[in-house]
């Protein structure tokens, strides 16, 4: 118990609290000036549409639309405990840690613990957003419209049970943000300045956006770049610009794009030990 106390205690502080704070008050100054511009606003909306409160939490995750929700969580990715660890290292504080459990044990402890953080930290704002939504916009009700193919917004993203819906789109987009903050933490083997670092994740965000759309006409299947896109971990079925490649489903292109993602996080992990094992 003294251990994991002495393990945790640099990375659960106040300061981590205040931040986590500011973020939800961020997000909830988004979830107003989204609203107001949406068609949510609209006189009487959610009386003729009484799904308009699940429509509208969904339509927060879309990041080609207002990108305000993934732009925070992909700013406070870096700094649950990546960050920390990162400037921990280079202030030479964790050699005490490294040997006491050994270099091997700190960083697998660390790396694991970050993307459960990451995702309980994520799951626990959506259920905030939620709950917001509910009270403060248009309630969140389930089962109440038969949506027409092609509908340009549907809340039974995986199945025809929204409830059901519903929680597999918060969880899998809760853990799609753990493997994001995985690879974000293990890319510390070439982002070496914290403060670079400590924004790093809004950019790199951005990138994994962009760059699928820029590549795909040099590949000799233009789908292929698609695959790589994060949109299809975080934002699960929600841009609607373009068929899914493949033909694949929603949870198929997510699973798909999960194990890729999932790959480069741990051979950069991978790589990021070695390289501390053999020059610290």
């Amino acid at each position: 118990m003294k251990q994991t106390k002495q393990l945790w205690s640099p990375f659960l502080t106040i300061e981590k609290g205040l931040l986590v704070l500011g973020i939800l008050v961020l997000i909830l100054m988004s979830i107003s000036t989204v609203y107001h511009n949406s068609i949510y606003s609209y006189d009487q909306y959610s009386q003729t549409y009484p799904n308009a409160g699940l429509e509208f939490f969904y339509y927060l995750y879309c990041v080609g639309v207002n990108p305000f929700l993934f732009i925070l969580l992909m700013l406070l990715m870096p700094n649950l405990i990546s960050y920390d660890f990162l400037n921990i290292h280079q202030n030479h504080a964790d050699y005490m840690i490294e040997a006491r459990i050994s270099k091997r044990s700190y960083y697998h402890n660390i790396f694991i613990k970050n993307i459960m953080i990451s995702i309980m930290t994520v799951f626990i704002i959506q259920i905030f957003i939620l709950i917001t939504i509910h009270f403060f916009y248009a309630p969140i009700q389930f089962n109440t419209m038969t949506y027409p193919e092609n509908y340009y917004c549907t809340t039974q993203l995986f199945c025809q049970n929204e409830i059901l819906s519903l929680f597999l789109f918060t969880v899998l987009t809760a853990i799609g943000y753990g493997i994001v903050s995985s690879l974000l933490f293990s890319l510390q083997v070439i982002i070496t300045n914290k403060y670079i670092y400590r924004c790093f994740g809004v950019i790199f965000g951005i990138l994994l956006v962009l760059i699928p759309a820029l590549i795909q006409g040099y590949l000799p299947n233009p789908d292929l770049a698609f695959i790589l896109q994060i949109n299809n971990l975080v934002a699960i079925g929600m841009e609607n610009v373009r068929a899914n490649p493949f033909g694949f489903s929603h949870l198929t292109l997510y699973l798909v794009s999960a194990g890729i993602y999932s790959g480069f996080s741990f051979g950069c992990f991978q790589i990021l030990k070695k390289r501390r094992e053999q020059y610290d």
